[in-house]
């Protein structure tokens, strides 16, 4: 398999590029699985190019049967039919091929993970206009951050995260009980490409209102620091900056700046969001 042996090293979590010109579409996808999540029923693999879609990478399928997932373990060579639907995208017909041993750069460090009522640490980042923002200017509001980055060509992450975050934005806008109590923060860990004026681009085309969600980058030392104490892995690749593995974690964090909920993946709803967040609101 080629894609093991060429300088790509590991890039980005998913799948699509243009989910409006390939839903319903079907790819063969053939490449190694580097990890099985059961939980989330999700196969992490190394891929080789899929003819007429993206080029090979490293990233986390959804797979819609579970019984899929029976059997396979990491170092498995398979073959399988990647299905590009409009929102999201799944693995089907997964056939083991063979085995060979795993390559690629190793996990990212263990981090010291925020757990519920930690104070949340006050990172230096920056905003759309080149300011310098922490946390704290947002203390005695309730906050959402979720982790992001602008490139991301899958429907259900970061793509996913905009949409969500744009729906509660509207359903804060909505709520005067919420309206000047609550900011949605996006925060991106690629800020090599997502500059102050990328990050500005991208809020103005995902609508948001700076009143209420704002989007922000930084250094990446410390925004991958950030990331990590809230549980989501930011691993580049060996050649381009742009290659990133990543999960999805979407935070809650109450008026007194402490962690209050922590929702992983992208199953959760703008309205079990929103609950949280007046949750976290009414107790501050």
């Amino acid at each position: 398999m080629h894609v093991f042996r060429r300088s790509r090293g590991v890039l980005l979590a998913v799948l699509i590029v243009a989910a409006a010109c390939s839903r319903g579409r079907e790819y063969e996808l053939r490449g190694q699985i580097v990890a099985v999540d059961r939980q989330r029923q999700e196969l992490t693999i190394a891929h080789d190019d899929i003819r007429g879609f993206m080029p090979g990478m490293t990233m986390p399928f959804k797979v819609r049967d579970a019984r899929g997932l029976d059997g396979r373990q990491p170092g498995d060579l398979i073959r399988a039919t990647l299905v590009v639907e409009e929102t999201s995208g799944y693995l089907k017909n997964i056939t083991v091929t063979g085995r060979a041993p795993l390559s690629g750069p190793p996990p990212p460090p263990r981090v010291d993970l925020l757990q519920p009522g930690d104070t949340v640490p006050d990172e230096v980042l920056i905003d759309g206009s080149g300011k310098t923002r922490r946390l704290a200017e947002w203390r005695g509001q309730v906050i959402a951050v979720t982790f992001i980055y602008t490139r991301c060509p899958v429907p259900d992450f970061c793509p996913q995260m905009d949409r969500r975050f744009g729906e509660v934005q509207r359903m804060v806008a909505g709520d005067a009980g919420l309206r000047d109590r609550v900011h949605l923060l996006s925060i991106s860990f690629d800020p090599d490409h997502d500059t102050p004026a990328v990050i500005a681009a991208h809020a103005g085309k995902a609508g948001a209102d700076p009143g209420i969600w704002s989007f922000l980058t930084g250094d990446r030392q410390n925004v991958t620091s950030l990331a990590g104490r809230f549980g989501v892995s930011v691993m580049p690749g060996e050649g381009s900056p742009q290659d990133i593995v990543h999960n999805l974690r979407t935070s809650v964090i109450d008026a007194k700046g402490r962690l209050s909920v922590v929702f992983s993946g992208s199953d959760w709803t703008a309205q079990t969001l929103v609950d949280a967040l007046r949750n976290a609101d009414a107790h501050r």
